[in-house]
């Protein structure tokens, strides 16, 4: 065992003190390796710049090399993000094909109807001479319109007291249209079933629809009764399109001029329209100076809103990060200019969708 008094320990940290060696003998090593590794790195330099001078052209395939590696790489991520590009356009194309096949199939189980109430027509003596008693518009001897509309257009027949009003024929209508709705079992989509003798909307059913949605909910198809589709600026284009056509024609959705004021889920429907045979010579529709033998439309009213809930469009762009917008395409005929003016329309989807060409494919559904 060492022992020391106080002097002595005193004296002995006194002359550590003293001694800077004691303390910067690992700084002075560390400070003469740094600088042996600075002259080595200068002299280094040197040879590579003497080598450089009298061999230039290591220097030239020293860039030609990092050049070309640089040229691959940016070539290689180019390539990648075309490619990744492509990939996400090709599957927004995909899904919005998919949606628009669903929604094709989901309407072509809604129109089986149409097929069944036009047969109906054919067959049954009470429809059989409706368009004569409606007439061609705004001749001698048939239904008088309305007054018109704010707009000065005459879209509506006044079809009180006519064969239109008649309370046993409305009744049958109903009778006959409610089985047509039921057996098609398509609740909630399937709205509203209509004839139009002479393209003048005469029955329809159900004319207060509370069965296909939640109370209080309700769609009130009261005006519609008397619509000339002919006549209105805002159908005529439609119209006139069905007229000629051996299939269904489908337009909308659109706001339903009997249903402007209902609630946001009933006021727009998708709206389906087919040409009804003539049953006797005078039944003719006259559209641009030609005669077609027709005796109207059968037509069926289907809910946009709730097609749209059980698309689950949503929810199947949202899993892939896609953004979506469903629109549709207006011809409105302008009495002034003699022709139809086209608007577009968002229907659902994302209301700040980027409509940039860049970023966004369009799909007709």
């Amino acid at each position: 065992v060492v022992t020391t008094d106080y002097q002595t320990r005193k004296s002995m940290w006194s002359s550590l003190v003293k001694d800077d060696r004691v303390w910067n003998d690992d700084y002075d090593n560390k400070s003469r390796r740094f600088g042996n590794l600075l002259i080595t790195m200068r002299v280094t330099l040197h040879e590579k710049i003497f080598v450089l001078k009298n061999h230039p052209w290591i220097l030239v395939v020293w860039a030609l090399t990092c050049g070309g590696l640089l040229a691959v790489g940016l070539y290689g991520v180019v390539e990648l993000a075309n490619e990744q590009e492509k990939a996400n356009i090709d599957a927004a194309k995909d899904l919005a094909t998919e949606t628009g096949v669903w929604f094709s199939n989901a309407l072509d189980l809604a129109l089986l109807p149409l097929f069944t109430l036009s047969q109906f027509v054919q067959q049954l003596d009470m429809f059989a001479t409706l368009p004569e008693q409606i007439g061609v518009a705004f001749q001698p001897g048939s239904i008088p319109f309305l007054p018109p509309n704010e707009d000065g257009d005459y879209t509506h027949r006044n079809v009180t007291g006519s064969v239109c009003g008649d309370p046993s024929m409305v009744a049958k209508f109903a009778e006959l249209a409610s089985n047509i709705k039921k057996d098609a079992k398509m609740e909630g989509i399937l709205v509203n079933l209509q004839v139009a003798p002479m393209a003048t909307v005469c029955y329809l059913h159900p004319v207060n629809n509370t069965e296909d949605f939640e109370p209080p909910t309700f769609m009130d198809n009261t005006g519609a009764i008397g619509h000339d589709l002919l006549t209105d600026p805002q159908r005529k284009f439609i119209a006139r399109v069905t007229v000629p056509s051996d299939d269904v024609v489908i337009a909308g959705p659109l706001t339903l001029r009997q249903c402007s004021d209902c609630d946001p889920t009933v006021q727009t429907a998708f709206i389906a329209r087919m040409t009804i045979d003539a049953l006797s010579e005078k039944q003719v529709i006259h559209i641009d100076g030609i005669d077609y033998k027709k005796w109207g439309f059968a037509v069926a009213l289907i809910n946009f809103a709730e097609l749209v809930d059980r698309s689950e469009i949503g929810e199947r762009f949202a899993i892939r990060g896609l953004r979506y917008q469903l629109t549709r395409t207006d011809k409105n005929y302008n009495a002034e200019t003699k022709e139809f003016d086209v608007k577009v329309n968002m229907l659902a989807g994302d209301e700040d969708f980027d409509l940039d060409e860049n970023f966004y494919v369009s799909i007709d559904l």
